[in-house]
């Protein structure tokens, strides 16, 4: 009994995450200072772990909301980050895919390897085409914003094109 009534807020955090219960998450979340967002136990799991790993679609909507969370912390077991976790998330594919979501919408990046060098992608069930396909459209898309930046500034940079075009219409 005394041990119930000992739970940090930190310790209550994982445990809520862990049982999608919205109740406790806000009344955690409404004591601003007394919890760490990405506290993690000793495996280095977080609350976003937890939650994207039991299919807490609720508790992973509560904690992106939250100020500071680390989207792509690695746990220390795998070094697996909540998208690794969410994917491998199979009692409702469904849910899984929304939670998949919820974390590529909110930043997480489906780049990052685990320490079995697979990315989420690698760990998704072959039979959800959905999944897949979602994770591979967010990795092109990461992709993509990476190599359109760097075109950009080098297109910026380039000022005689603009010349060449006039010097064309000269000829």
């Amino acid at each position: 009994m005394s041990d119930s009534e000992g739970a940090t807020n930190d310790e209550l955090l994982l445990m809520a995450a862990k049982q999608d219960s919205e109740d406790i998450l806000e009344d955690i979340f409404s004591q601003p200072g007394t919890y760490d967002i990405n506290y993690s136990d000793s495996i280095g799991n977080t609350a976003l772990h937890y939650a994207a790993q039991r299919g807490s679609l609720t508790a992973v909507d509560l904690l992106l909301q939250q100020e500071d969370v680390s989207i792509d912390a690695q746990n220390r077991l795998e070094l697996e980050t909540p998208l690794h976790m969410a994917v491998k998330y199979t009692d409702d594919p469904s849910v899984a895919f929304e939670i998949v979501q919820l974390l590529i919408d909110n930043g997480a990046d489906p780049r990052i390897q685990n320490k079995n060098k697979q990315r989420p992608i690698q760990l998704v069930d072959p039979n959800n085409k959905e999944l897949k396909n979602l994770l591979q459209k967010a990795t092109l898309a990461l992709q993509m914003d990476t190599s359109d930046i760097a075109q950009d500034d080098s297109n910026e940079d380039d000022d005689p094109p603009s010349d060449d075009i006039s010097d064309d219409g000269d000829d």
